[in-house]
């Protein structure tokens, strides 16, 4: 697609006249500007940040798999962490439900486990005292390492509502907080509180062994549609355009115009290749993680005994 522009073709409305209706083509950096129409800002501002974003520093210009499967760190110039906020997050049920069961499992055996390794690795051998077990934002969190996560996915026909078209499938993370007792028999964790943040790679890749690119939804300029309605209303254009073309009485200006305004209500299919072949096309489009903010919930004084002598 030129410019990634999903065009469609129009029979001229008048051949005689040697004219031709101007067809108004749908491009997916369209795509910010219908979601805003929905209403959907979040969403928007991720797609508009991608489009913003520079390639990566790969051969295609994608994200790089280690990055990806989290077996490293993503450079801060490839992290989002502003627009995302948990609060809005919350509104969604999924990521509601996620966050529920992640309160009542962080502590189970695996979490302890994680956090344990990580306090350990870090402090087995610090002067003794008593330290604060404190972090800044969620980056400082992966950096760390997080007790326990949790994924929201989402299936091919569920609805498309503004969490799923801005995160798609994404991770919940729990982590604790409150100070660190050294002695030098032991390490202990006295957790006050616990956070919960969202993380997600935003990219538009498919994983190699793939068959088809991932479908992202049936779009035009003023939003999203489902698959049964978009081709109904397709179709419908359809046959308006050749209702059109086919009046005697219709001036050519007055087809073009109307061919005009068909056109830019028809929805295209649009799927991850479209931003793959616009990265490819034009050197532009940055993969990037998305961070949240941090949603803190208190809790009973809980105590972790990290190590023993």
């Amino acid at each position: 697609m030129a410019d990634t522009t999903i065009a469609s073709s129009l029979t001229p409305a008048s051949n005689q006249a040697g004219k031709s209706a101007v067809v108004r083509q749908f491009k997916i950096t369209d795509i910010p500007g219908a979601m805003d129409k929905m209403k959907w800002p979040v969403a928007a501002k991720l797609m508009r940040h991608w489009f913003n974003g520079k390639p990566w520093p790969t051969t295609d210009g994608a994200m790089s798999k280690e990055v990806k499967d989290h077996d490293a760190l993503a450079d801060v110039n490839y992290v989002e962490d502003t627009i995302v906020k948990m609060a809005w997050l919350m509104r969604f049920e999924p990521a509601k439900a996620v966050i529920e069961e992640l309160k009542s499992v962080w502590d189970n055996p695996a979490g302890r486990k994680n956090i344990s390794k990580k306090v350990k690795d870090k402090y087995l051998g610090s002067t003794p005292g008593v330290y604060p077990f404190k972090f800044e934002s969620a980056r400082k969190v992966e950096e760390f390492g997080y007790s326990n996560n949790r994924a929201v996915k989402f299936g091919l026909i569920e609805k498309t509502d503004e969490l799923r078209a801005a995160l798609a499938n994404f991770n919940v993370r729990v982590f604790p907080e409150g100070k660190l007792v050294v002695s030098v028999d032991s390490i202990q964790l006295f957790v006050e509180r616990i956070g919960f943040y969202a993380e997600d790679a935003y990219d538009f890749n498919d994983a190699p062994e793939d068959n088809f690119s991932q479908p992202l939804g049936f779009w035009n300029f003023d939003g999203v549609a489902n698959p049964a309605y978009a081709a109904t209303a397709n179709a419908g254009a359809a046959q308006m355009r050749s209702d059109i073309a086919s009046n005697p009485y219709l001036s050519a200006e007055d087809s073009q115009a109307m061919f005009n305004e068909i056109d830019s209500a028809r929805y295209f299919y649009i799927t991850n290749s479209h931003f793959v072949k616009y990265r490819a096309e034009f050197g532009k489009g940055g993969d990037f993680q998305v961070l949240s903010d941090v949603h803190y919930q208190s809790i009973p004084l809980t105590v972790i005994n990290v190590w023993n002598k």
